[in-house]
């Protein structure tokens, strides 16, 4: 898990943006961080902006780079962004309503250069003079690494708490659920057939996927109300692997019920990379939850074991 979040990793601009964001939840407390989406309104300088009054620019240039070419990155993104509070203050001033902003954070996976800070207070002398209405008159730029959020990256390196219980699903529910889906149950019990276990246990094995199934899909729909990142990662994993299955585990390859462990196993450490705030539980789940699924709507098939 910890090969996702090590400073030496190189990021994508998204994967730091929402690593950075997880850590500012976790910080201020998931409902004291407004996230600001630049696909629908335009990029207004900032990604996100807590009510207590810190706002955040998050920014992974593309690595490897020196010193110097990293500091160069660094300072044009954080000039440019910075501009944006004085071009797009109207659109800022009716975004942060009467939050003033008084500390703008600039992070960054890597930072090795006193230039940058130099720079940053210059900038912050430079904004706080433009009298801007939501900017306070203690107006300073901070430049840092994921290392002051410590305690909060700790806790997603090495236990992440549970961000959503995974609640078990009622016997009795899970009957109604597969009367009422008749028809996908079915489907999945003739896969399984194929596989070397006996009428009973083709049944009780349905039936234990189903549960996984609804306790997943009741979960997600949890956690895409107040995590919605997490969800986006963790459903978008969920479809590249279901993609690449047949790839992966074409006809033939697949015909026992130790097979169909190797499969969960995969999309477990998957899970774990692209979303490495969920626990455990979760991640089981959702992982024997995706097997139900894709044997219900067909991205998955077995290959009867021809007779010796």
């Amino acid at each position: 898990m910890g090969v996702y979040l090590v400073a030496t990793h190189h990021y994508s601009g998204d994967d730091w943006e929402q690593y950075c964001l997880l850590l500012a939840r976790r910080h201020y407390g998931a409902d004291q961080v407004q996230e600001v989406p630049a696909r629908h309104g335009g990029d207004l300088g900032i990604e996100a902006f807590t009510f207590c009054g810190r706002a955040f620019q998050c920014y992974a240039p593309v690595e490897p780079l020196s010193t110097a070419e990293r500091y160069e990155k660094q300072r044009d993104k954080l000039s440019t962004d910075l501009r944006k509070l004085d071009t797009k203050q109207k659109e800022l001033h009716k975004l942060l309503g009467d939050v003033k902003i008084h500390n703008y954070i600039f992070l960054v996976p890597i930072f090795d250069s006193a230039q940058l800070v130099q720079h940053a207070s210059t900038k912050s002398d430079e904004i706080r003079g433009k009298g801007l209405p939501f900017i306070a008159d203690g107006f300073k730029v901070t430049v840092a690494t994921d290392a002051i959020y410590a305690a909060e990256r700790s806790e997603v390196l090495e236990r992440p708490t549970s961000l959503i219980d995974v609640v078990p699903t009622p016997p009795d529910e899970v009957d109604d659920w597969m009367e009422g889906n008749s028809q996908l149950a079915h489907v999945a019990l003739k896969k399984l057939a194929k596989l070397r276990l006996s009428p009973t246990a083709q049944k009780t094995y349905l039936e234990q996927l189903v549960n996984q199934f609804l306790d997943s899909e009741n979960a997600l729909t949890r956690l895409r109300e107040k995590y919605p990142d997490q969800w986006e990662a963790a459903t978008g994993a969920r479809v590249r692997k279901e993609r690449k299955l047949v790839l992966e585990y074409p006809p033939g390859s697949t015909n026992s019920a130790a097979d169909v462990t190797t499969i969960v196993r995969a999309l477990k450490e998957e899970l774990a990379r692209q979303a490495p705030a969920l626990d455990d539980a979760f991640v089981d789940a959702m992982s024997w939850g995706s097997i139900a699924d894709w044997l219900m709507r067909c991205p998955l098939d077995f290959e009867m074991e021809s007779a010796s």
